[in-house]
């Protein structure tokens, strides 16, 4: 017996996987959009809460989350920086290019 599909049919099926893959995509791009919006959404309504507690303007509060998230990123290269230049040091083998 032959089981193999006949060219049209496998055609028909490759369209149909790529139609369907498509689709997962496009459903993967809207929940990303919107898990964005929903966090800016959960993110603002928790500074508006922060302002009213502590009794600062809005604006204040975002700029405070702006600042540490400004030095965590520096700190992240930083340190992803010197990790770089301490394993290089480290190496019993210099790199090619510094031969």
């Amino acid at each position: 017996m032959n089981a193999e599909p006949g060219s049209g049919e496998f055609d028909a099926m490759v369209e149909a996987l790529r139609g369907i893959m498509q689709e997962q995509q496009e459903h993967l791009w809207e929940i990303d959009r919107m898990s964005q919006a929903s966090f800016r959404l959960w993110f603002n309504s928790v500074a508006e809460r922060l302002a009213k507690i502590v009794g600062v303007s809005l604006a204040r509060v975002h700029a405070f989350f702006g600042d540490m998230a400004a030095i965590a990123g520096n700190a992240g290269s930083t340190l992803r920086r010197s990790f770089h230049d301490e394993y290089r040091r480290a190496r019993k083998f210099p790199p090619a290019s510094a031969r």
